[in-house]
């Protein structure tokens, strides 16, 4: 079988292109009339080839002269599913607000126009990043069950990329509409990107904005409670590095036992056999002992309930308690407590922690002495 070169086919394409719209001469000058004989105009030209229709679409937009017109020659072209023109329609509108208007004009049709909600599906899968983006305003003014659901099972799905735009959008209109009743379809969506590599830090941040408290109103503790199970349930279902970054966040926001609640799934091969957490920690009494620097490392393992995300002040009592060790010498005041960042899984964790705080102290010009405590227990 032969194939006909390049250019004889792109010839050929013109000159079937310049026969079609030869034959809808008469249809495509109607394009200088106004208002509804322009519209009907348009449809004559659909109604002769649909083709012709796409090519023509903007030689009619340019002279629709106000926005019902526009509104309804978009519309009639929407219908006979002539999307092309149409979606790229807000990039030719030079006024901004305008663009806007007719967005929104177009979307407002969705609940009584089913073309309009598959347009708009359309759109997202069809469209680059920039151009989806200016249709915004039609997928908040469309309000349809149909299209409702369509969001829902795109949000549920996130790409398999750290960042994409399209979705970011239908996941903010979710959020909008949905408020704090989003929390169980995003955490579906979280679980899906901690698996594909999606947009997993968005989603996060979703979660957060479906909380949040409008303008000039207090937050409200119910829904933050409800955020925390949602994170919580979250986190149990991902892997350690997906949950630690939940747990951090939880901590970071005041919640501090929903966080340490994560422990287990943070480190499952930490926790012991009673749920609780061992720690390394060392306390530094430090002095001047007849010109000599001299530091003794207290070093104990604190065994921790499960109860704290990170022990902070908890460890500061009972690592400051120990029988001090410098005899005759000026102390430098009181001794820095030191505890690791996770719970160690043994002793070499143990002996690492302590080697890494001896080799700073000796850095230092101390003359570093090591005394082992016994274990420290944190109710």
């Amino acid at each position: 079988m032969k194939y006909a070169p390049v250019a004889v086919l792109a010839a050929i394409t013109l000159f079937s292109s310049a026969d079609a719209q030869a034959a809808c001469e008469r249809e495509v000058k109607t394009a200088s009339k106004s208002g509804e004989a322009l519209v009907t105009g348009y449809q004559s030209v659909i109604a002769c080839d649909a083709e012709v229709a796409e090519q023509v679409f903007f030689q009619f937009m340019q002279n629709t002269g106000d926005l019902d017109t526009l509104t309804a020659l978009s519309m009639a072209a929407i219908e006979a599913d002539v999307w092309s023109p149409v979606w790229q329609m807000p990039g030719k509108i030079k006024d901004y607000s305008t663009r806007d208007d007719v967005a929104s004009a177009i979307g407002a049709q969705c609940a009584e126009n089913e073309k309009v909600v598959a347009f708009l599906q359309g759109a997202y899968f069809g469209l680059k990043d920039i151009d989806f983006q200016q249709w915004d305003d039609a997928m908040v003014a469309c309000e349809s069950d149909a299209f409702n659901n369509w969001v829902v099972d795109q949000v549920k799905n996130p790409p398999a990329k750290v960042f994409d735009e399209k979705w970011n959008l239908l996941a903010e209109i979710y959020v909008n509409r949905a408020g704090v009743d989003s929390l169980e379809t995003l955490s579906i969506a979280g679980i899906k990107a901690a698996e594909n590599g999606g947009p997993y830090e968005s989603i996060l941040a979703s979660m957060d904005a479906a909380v949040a408290p409008g303008l000039g109103e207090e937050p409200d503790p119910a829904n933050q409670k409800k955020l925390e199970d949602a994170l919580v349930g979250m986190a149990k279902q991902l892997p350690p590095d997906k949950a630690k970054s939940i747990a951090d966040r939880l901590s970071n926001s005041g919640s501090d036992a929903a966080a340490a609640s994560l422990l287990g799934a943070i480190y499952p091969d930490r926790v012991k056999g009673d749920g609780s957490f061992d720690y390394a920690a060392v306390s530094v009494e430090a002095g001047d002992c007849g010109g000599t620097k001299s530091a003794v490392l207290h070093v104990a393992v604190l065994n921790e309930p499960g109860k704290r995300y990170g022990l902070g002040d908890a460890a500061k009592a009972p690592m400051t308690g120990f029988k001090p060790r410098l005899k005759k010498c000026t102390a430098e005041g009181a001794w820095p407590v030191l505890v690791s960042a996770e719970p160690i899984s043994g002793k070499d964790d143990l002996e690492s922690f302590v080697k890494g705080i001896e080799s700073n102290w000796t850095e230092k010009g101390y003359a570093v002495k090591r005394r082992d405590e016994k274990p420290v227990s944190l109710n």
